[in-house]
């Protein structure tokens, strides 16, 4: 059986500031490689986690995530991936799913944490994201500020993004 916390909860993880865990500096990942970094709440009472996946075939193929507890996974940016089926169901939890309800949803999506189903829902991206124009980097600094982080980590920009 699958645990999931509120949905009220994930909204509170979601939009409380973030600040990375560490003042270290770090290298964007190469095709194939991941990077995942810690996060925590000015107060220091809770941590995030923080995933940036790259494709090994694909290297315009990026995947970011923003988990709570190491498990929650509250926000997920899918670029230049594979389209997302998103469950068809007769009453939609979110009325901003409504649209999407059943469909199977184009890359680059973004998928939400929704009690009851974990990150099973996705949207189009462009809905809550400016992607037009921006390579992989920026597209990554834009998910950080999305997600509530007041202080971007360090990462090095790679030669090939």
């Amino acid at each position: 059986m699958a645990h999931f916390i509120s949905q009220e909860d994930a909204d509170y993880f979601f939009e409380m500031e973030k600040f990375p865990e560490d003042d270290l500096e770090y290298q964007f990942p190469h095709s194939g490689e991941k990077l995942v970094l810690s996060f925590t709440t000015a107060d220091k009472r809770e941590k995030f986690l923080f995933d940036l996946y790259r494709g090994s075939i694909k290297i315009t193929k990026v995947v970011y995530q923003n988990r709570v507890r190491k498990a929650y996974i509250l926000r997920r940016l899918d670029f230049d991936g594979a389209p997302h089926p998103n469950p068809e169901v007769e009453t939609v939890p979110l009325p901003l799913l409504e649209p999407y309800n059943g469909k199977v949803i184009p890359s680059p999506h973004l998928h939400l944490y929704i009690d009851g189903f974990g990150e099973k829902w996705a949207v189009l991206a462009e809905l809550l994201l400016s992607l037009d124009g921006k390579d992989i980097y920026e597209i990554m600094e834009d998910f950080f500020r999305y997600c509530n982080v007041k202080q971007l980590p360090k990462i090095t920009k790679t030669l090939l993004i």
